[in-house]
């Protein structure tokens, strides 16, 4: 039977929401769904063992199986049940271990995780019939494919490992401007140098981020390598053989190269409210010339860890494309935006020793040895 509150969902998911979606089977894994996979607001998806190389991305059209397209475009089919490496600048699809038989009227969000795009792996979700990257539409049903692009290095993978993650919802409530000012007015939703920000900070709709280049070291940019990052392996390689920092820069600005990847850190210091979630997105829908960020989920409870200051910095992946790209400190890169949870999360982000929670500035993924 159905489980009621999986039905009754309005908003965005808790992870009690999300327990609920398992449980009416709305989501569901041959080997079963992992506690370790469900966070706060969203719930990791998990690599199955059958994969593609394609000579291009694809996407379906109204009517069309994923399954059908990789069987009639595919160059090579992969086995993962043991460790396959990725080749830099390749696209793959994979599927997901997920099926899903959402209740009418609940859809899905996707995104990939954090630790995937400090290393610079793109990632899009493709759901048969849906000609929409990263969307499951309302009641949808079936299987759930990744699409894979290691743009700066090798990438080791294997069946099980997870590279990407949803957020489900019932009528997205993301807040307008008067709200957020409102949000931001009862308990700062950003800060600086121990202060709340001003209200400027919040500009149609979205708080702005602003980049920082006022630290030691203000960043890091991928380095050339023929070395694959296995992205089986937590805190084991050394990132001198990945990356290179960026020492704070004498002249006022950096300037990042066409075609490189960075790794920076916002001069604002960001909280997400327990009763709100958070996703990063481009400050200005003109400034198309950059990419900022590939991961944009952020947790009820960012920010917010007793006996520390408010906030917490976020992560910037920055990939010039079309120019090279001058940042100053304090030039704005990206904003969130902010959306209201089904209800207050009693399992806050940072409460179950979440990999990024206490960090304090420009970070590598969770795959390094601490520096």
């Amino acid at each position: 039977m159905p489980d009621p509150d999986a039905l009754a969902l309005h908003g965005t998911a808790t992870d009690d929401d999300i327990r609920s979606l398992i449980a009416a089977e709305a989501i569901a894994s041959p080997s079963g769904i992992a506690e370790t996979l469900i966070q706060p607001s969203s719930l990791d998806l998990t690599l199955s063992d059958e994969g593609y190389r394609l000579p291009g991305s694809l996407l379906p059209l109204p009517g069309e199986r994923v399954a059908d397209l990789l069987r009639a475009m595919a160059l090579e089919r992969l086995d993962l049940s043991r460790p396959v490496c990725l080749a830099r600048g390749q696209v793959y699809v994979v599927r997901l271990n997920e099926r899903f038989a959402l209740p009418p009227g609940v859809e899905a969000y996707c995104n990939g995780k954090s630790s995937t795009g400090r290393v610079d792996v793109a990632t899009r979700v493709l759901a048969d019939g849906s000609p929409r990257y990263d969307r499951l539409p309302a009641g949808y049903r079936g299987a759930v494919w990744l699409e894979l692009i290691p743009r700066s290095f090798h990438a080791l993978i294997v069946a099980g490992v997870s590279l990407n993650q949803a957020i489900f919802f019932r009528g997205r409530q993301l807040l307008t401007q008067s709200e957020l000012l409102a949000e931001h007015r009862r308990s700062a939703l950003a800060w600086r140098d121990g202060r709340p920000c001003p209200e400027q900070v919040v500009f149609d709709g979205r708080v702005v981020m602003t980049a920082d280049l006022a630290r030691e070291i203000v960043g890091f940019v991928a380095k050339p390598t023929h070395v694959p990052l296995d992205l089986t392996r937590s805190a084991t390689h050394s990132p001198e053989d990945f990356f290179e920092p960026l020492p704070r820069p004498r002249r006022g600005y950096l300037f990042l190269e066409q075609g490189r990847f960075y790794i920076l850190a916002t001069a604002e210091r960001v909280v997400v409210p327990r009763h709100l979630a958070g996703e990063m997105v481009p400050y200005e829908a003109t400034a198309g010339e950059f990419r900022a960020h590939y991961a944009g989920f952020f947790d009820p409870g960012w920010g917010q860890i007793a006996g520390r200051p408010p906030g917490a910095p976020a992560v910037l992946e920055v990939r010039p494309h079309q120019d090279g790209l001058i940042v100053r400190h304090g030039q704005p890169l990206c904003a969130m935006a902010y959306e209201r949870l089904s209800r207050p999360c009693a399992r806050p982000y940072g409460s179950c020793a979440n990999t990024y929670a206490d960090q304090d500035g420009p970070r590598l993924s969770k795959h390094f040895a601490a520096r």
